[in-house]
């Protein structure tokens, strides 16, 4: 399972705990509901928050190492550690424009074809 996939499940799982931990909590202790929804949504936020910190640099979506200082190449980035292809149009790379790629056509034929 890649790194990225980890990362969104394991935030899945957590919201589903949450939300189960806030109806029980609700239902054995009869506190008003408003109140529980509430430090849940502000507990859900934080998480959240801090989980997808980790997305604000390049990062290889199979094994979550840095890719800042790899070059782009035709199909995108090649991760050094894990060979995984990343998308090469990532914010914040300076080789994004070697990856940049202008399509010509030698007949136009081809496009009626």
């Amino acid at each position: 399972m890649q790194w990225m996939h980890k990362l969104r499940l394991r935030v899945f799982a957590i919201m589903v705990a949450l939300m189960l931990l806030v109806l029980g909590v609700v239902g054995m202790f009869a506190i008003p509901v408003l109140p529980a929804v509430g430090a849940a949504i502000a507990i859900a936020l934080t998480l959240v928050n801090t989980m997808a910190s980790r997305l604000d640099a390049m990062t290889c979506t199979g094994c979550g190492t840095s890719i800042d200082s790899l070059p782009a190449g035709t199909h995108g980035i090649a991760c050094s550690s894990c060979g995984t292809i990343n998308h090469p149009f990532n914010t914040g790379s300076p080789y994004i424009e070697e990856a940049q790629f202008v399509f010509e056509l030698d007949d136009e034929d081809e496009l009626t074809a």
